[in-house]
């Protein structure tokens, strides 16, 4: 099973609130991999969005410990990489996703993964080869 790291957060608004538009992407993306036989593991639809924090917190640490990787939607929001360092930690290979406003990555920050996908065809059809 693979974590899902995504951005849910509107980075238009100054107090933080969840963005309609990115959370209907997240469960497209998740639905695409699932339908290709990926088991994924996607906070904003398989933990208690309703939870205390820290309870919601120690859920995801635990699934993250628990999986088999991480796969990263590049965004511009800091917790998605806080996941990903997270389960980097636990020597989880983490696999990233570009979007179209991920800036270039250096020489240092694409060692952290184990593959960049140029889009979501990419990431399924690595996806698909990872698991074959």
């Amino acid at each position: 099973m693979f974590y899902l790291a995504t951005p849910i957060g509107d980075p238009s608004v100054a107090v933080w609130q969840a963005d309609p538009e990115a959370m209907k992407d997240n469960a497209g993306l998740a639905e695409r991999l699932e339908q290709e036989g990926v088991e994924i593991f996607l906070p904003q639809r398989d933990a208690d969005q309703n939870a205390p924090m820290r309870e919601l917190l120690e859920t995801e640490l635990e699934v993250i410990r628990k999986c088999d990787g991480l796969i990263l939607v590049c965004a511009n929001t800091r917790g998605i990489y806080l996941e990903a360092g997270y389960a980097k930690a636990f020597d989880k290979p983490v696999i990233a996703l570009r979007v179209p406003d991920t800036r270039e990555f250096g020489e240092w920050v694409e060692g952290f993964f184990e593959y960049i996908a140029k889009d979501p065809d990419d990431l399924i059809a690595y996806m698909k080869r990872r698991t074959t």
